[in-house]
């Protein structure tokens, strides 16, 4: 069954339509369209985050060719409910850029709306390819989404004042009396009286007594008793936060293949995966996101912040945030302790949602060890793909 162009002796692959009787059908795109999507999808991830950057003419263009391309692979597809919904986000993206005046922000909720179609589109094919071909076009989205940028709202106007409280019932109680007040200045001095007569003179001058010797040192005393011992201080707290790069956390099959984020002290690594041995190990493109313990301690607790930015998900995903230790000699780090687990749990994608909680927690630390926090969806987390703020402290004693 073909949809393409086949005339002028054009090789054309076949479209494929699966499904038996009365099951849903699926169309799949030929190999050839697929690597044009592919292509169209590596393009996008160059000329979108450019455009917001410079928004001139010349990246306009070349943001609308682009577009326009994916419209044509769109409409030589069979016509499918995720296919026509995808092209209609399609044509209101080319409305907008090909408007006089470009609005920045109306263009970037239409491209989140575009990644969330996109999305639906890939898992109506996703038995059409291997689930390598899938984990591809899902990647290339999920850059997508973390490369374009989110503007903030115009700010509401101020609401209206509220009405006068009515008068409280009765008449208060009287107030405790006001401290003393302080002592007024000195008064003016008196004018001096008039003078005395003057006394009998005294018979002769008293001899000067000998000044007396210079008595001993007297001995020390004792050494007081040694006071009793302080109040144990509340320990050092030592703060992460993901900064101007946001987290991604990424579900592409619920508990087997996923990736997190390293949270440092103002930047983040996102793409690390801890499943299968659960270890990381530093290397070139990973980074170093671990503080050194300079003495020995004991972990208490650990908090956690997330705020979502952009997003797509199949149903109920869960933060969780994890410390990790390495020994002083080693650059492998393991899960210590239980995971935080952060509340509520985000069912369906809000821009500007936030999760958080704080968990006791029990763990020594051996001075000279390294300590890293990751963060990640949970395991029970179904396919899905977050990018948000993180922040997070631990408070050591």
């Amino acid at each position: 069954m073909k949809h393409n162009d086949c005339s002028d002796n054009n090789h054309c692959d076949s479209i494929i339509i699966t499904g038996g009787c009365c099951e849903p059908k699926v169309v799949c795109p030929s190999n050839s369209q697929l690597n044009e999507l592919i292509n169209l999808l590596n393009a996008l991830i160059i000329a979108i985050p450019t455009f917001f950057a410079t928004p001139n003419a010349a990246n306009k263009l070349i943001l609308i060719n682009l577009f326009n391309q994916l419209l044509d692979l769109l409409n030589l597809l069979l016509p499918t409910t995720e296919g026509d919904y995808l092209k209609q986000l399609v044509q209101s993206i080319l409305n907008e850029l090909q408007s006089p005046n470009t609005d920045l922000g109306q263009l970037a909720v239409l491209l989140q709306q575009f990644y969330s179609a996109l999305a639906d589109f890939f898992f109506s094919i996703q038995t059409c390819f291997a689930p390598s071909t899938l984990r591809l076009l899902f990647n290339l989205l999920t850059q997508l989404i973390s490369l374009t940028p989110i503007p903030p709202g115009a700010t509401g106007a101020t609401g209206a004042t509220g009405a006068t409280g009515a008068t409280g019932v009765g008449t208060g109680t009287t107030g405790a009396t006001g401290a003393t007040g302080a002592t007024g200045a000195t008064g003016a001095t008196g004018a001096t009286g008039a003078t005395g007569a003057t006394g009998a003179t005294g018979v002769g001058t008293g001899t000067t007594g000998a000044t007396g010797a210079t008595g001993a040192t007297g001995a020390t005393g004792a050494t007081g008793a040694t006071g009793a011992t302080g109040a144990t201080g509340g320990g050092a707290i030592i703060p992460y936060a993901s900064g101007t790069t946001p987290a991604v956390l990424v579900n592409l099959v619920a508990g087997t293949i996923g990736t997190g984020t390293l949270l440092g002290f103002g930047f983040s690594q996102p793409g690390i995966s801890l499943l299968g041995g659960g270890d990381i190990t530093l290397a070139a493109g990973i980074g170093d996101y671990a503080f050194v313990a300079p003495r020995a301690g004991t972990i208490t607790s650990l908090a956690g912040f997330f705020s979502v930015l952009a997003g797509v998900s199949l149903g109920t995903t869960q933060v969780q945030m994890q410390i990790l230790i390495a020994s002083a000699a080693s650059n492998t780090f393991s899960p210590v302790g239980a995971p935080l687990l952060l509340l509520p749990t985000f069912v369906g994608i809000v821009v500007g949602a936030t999760a958080s909680g704080i968990e006791p927690l029990n763990i020594p630390v051996a001075a000279g060890d390294k300590i890293l926090v990751y963060v990640s969806l949970t395991g029970a987390s179904p396919i899905a793909t977050i990018d948000g703020f993180a922040s997070a402290g631990i408070n050591i004693v």
